[in-house]
C-alpha cells in the first residue's frame, strides 16, 4: 500500500514537472511572433536603410515581431491605408495628419508617437553651371517634382512664395518622378531645378552630375520630417506593439551610424535590384555609404541616440505655419496637441546604445 502510494505521487510529481516544462517550452519556442505591416512613402531607396538595418540585425525579430515592409507614392496615398488599418504602422512627414486637422475636415484617427527624421531632407537643386543662384530666380521656369501628391510641395509653394513667386502663375512645379526620369529631365534642361530629397539628389551626383544646393532659409531646413505613424486605436489598446517596433527601428538606426558600410550591404542583400550594376565594388559602396550618411545626418542628433525620437509642440506650430503660407492649410488655430505624442518616447530609446554600436561594428 505504502510502495504504491509513493509511485502515485512520484507519478503526479513527475506529470506536474512535465507539465511545467511544456508550459515553459511553449514559451520559450512556441510563442508566436506579432505580425507588423509597415509602410514607406517612396519607392525603396537607399534613405531606407538606417531603418531596415532592424531587420538585418534581428531586431525585429528580438522583439518578437514579424514584419512586412510596403511602399506607396506619397504620404498622401499611403494615409487612407493607416486609417483603415490596412497597414500598422507608416513612415511619413506630417502635412496630411497637419491639414486632416483643420475645422472643415474630418479628423484623423492617427498620431505621430516618434520623430524619426529631425531635419528636412528636401532640398532644390541646379545644375553646378545653372544661372539660378536663389529661389527668386526661377520666375518662368519649371522645377521637377517627385509627384504632386508628395509631401514637399506646400514646403515648396512657401519657399517660393517667400520670394515673391505664384506656383501656375511666376513659375510650374512640374512631375518629374525619382530616378533616371528626373535626372533626364534635369539634364535635358526639361526643368531647371529639381525638388526631390537629399539622397536622391546625392545618387545624381554619384552618377557624375555636379549640383548646387539653391540656399533656402533655416526655418524651413529646420522643420522636421518623418516619423511613425499609428492609429489611435493601436496605440491605445496595443502600446507595447508600437514600443517594440520603434525601439527595434530606433536600434537599426545607431547601428547603422556604427557601420554604414555592412548597412549598406544588408539593404543590398534585402534589395539586391537595387544595387547599381556600374562601376567596381569599392566605387559602388562609397558610392552607397555617401548617400547613407546623409540620412543618418538628419536621423540622430548631435547630443546623441538618448534624443532621438520626440516632438514639440513648437516644431508642429512652425509646420503648420509653412503649411499655411504654402495654401495647405486655410489657418494655423489647429488642435496640434491631438496629433503627436511623446509618451513612449523614453522606453523606445530605453536600450544600450553602444552595446549595439559595438555589436554592428563587428558585424
Amino acid at each position: 500500500m505504502k510502495a504504491a502510494q509513493k509511485s502515485r505521487r512520484s507519478f503526479a510529481r513527475l506529470a506536474a514537472l512535465s507539465l511545467l516544462s511544456g508550459a515553459a517550452l511553449t514559451a520559450t519556442f512556441g510563442a508566436r511572433a506579432e505580425t507588423v505591416k509597415f509602410a514607406f512613402p517612396t519607392n525603396i531607396n537607399l534613405s531606407n536603410a538606417p531603418l531596415l538595418m532592424a531587420n538585418g540585425m534581428g531586431y525585429f525579430k528580438d522583439e518578437g515581431l514579424d514584419v512586412e515592409i510596403m511602399f506607396f507614392q506619397g504620404s498622401s496615398v499611403m494615409m487612407p491605408q493607416l486609417t483603415q488599418k490596412n497597414i500598422t504602422f507608416g513612415w511619413m512627414s506630417p502635412e496630411s495628419l497637419i491639414s486632416g486637422a483643420q475645422p472643415d475636415r474630418t479628423r484623423l484617427p492617427v498620431k505621430l508617437f516618434y520623430n524619426g527624421i529631425y531635419l528636412s531632407p528636401y532640398e532644390i537643386v541646379v545644375k553646378e553651371d545653372s544661372p539660378i543662384k536663389q529661389a527668386s530666380d526661377f520666375a518662368g521656369k519649371k522645377i521637377g517634382v517627385g509627384g504632386m501628391t508628395w509631401a514637399n510641395i506646400p514646403i515648396t509653394k512657401a519657399i517660393m512664395n517667400d520670394a515673391g513667386l505664384q506656383a501656375g502663375k511666376d513659375y510650374e512645379l512640374l512631375p518629374v518622378g525619382v530616378g533616371a526620369s528626373a535626372f533626364r529631365a534635369l539634364e535635358d534642361g526639361s526643368i531647371a531645378g529639381l525638388n526631390l530629397f537629399d539622397t536622391f539628389h546625392g545618387q545624381l551626383e554619384n552618377n557624375g552630375t555636379k549640383l548646387r544646393r539653391v540656399p533656402v532659409e533655416d526655418k524651413y531646413r529646420k522643420l522636421f520630417s518623418n516619423g511613425w505613424l499609428a492609429h489611435e486605436d493601436t496605440l491605445r489598446d496595443n502600446p507595447e506593439l508600437a514600443v517594440k517596433f520603434a525601439r527595434a527601428a530606433a536600434k537599426g538606426v545607431v547601428a547603422c551610424q556604427a557601420n554604414v558600410e555592412a548597412c549598406v550591404k544588408n539593404f543590398w542583400a534585402m534589395y539586391p535590384n537595387t544595387k547599381p550594376s556600374q562601376g567596381t565594388e569599392e566605387q559602388k559602396l562609397a558610392d552607397a555609404v555617401r548617400i547613407v550618411e546623409m540620412r543618418l545626418a538628419t536621423m540622430i542628433p548631435a547630443e546623441g541616440p538618448a534624443q532621438m525620437g520626440r516632438y514639440t509642440q513648437q516644431s508642429l506650430q512652425d509646420y503648420a505655419k509653412v503649411l499655411h503660407q504654402g495654401g495647405l492649410l486655410s489657418t494655423t488655430d489647429l488642435p496640434l496637441d491631438t496629433l503627436y505624442t511623446n509618451e513612449f518616447v523614453d522606453r523606445i530609446n530605453d536600450f544600450d546604445a553602444r552595446a549595439v554600436a559595438a555589436q554592428a561594428k563587428a558585424k
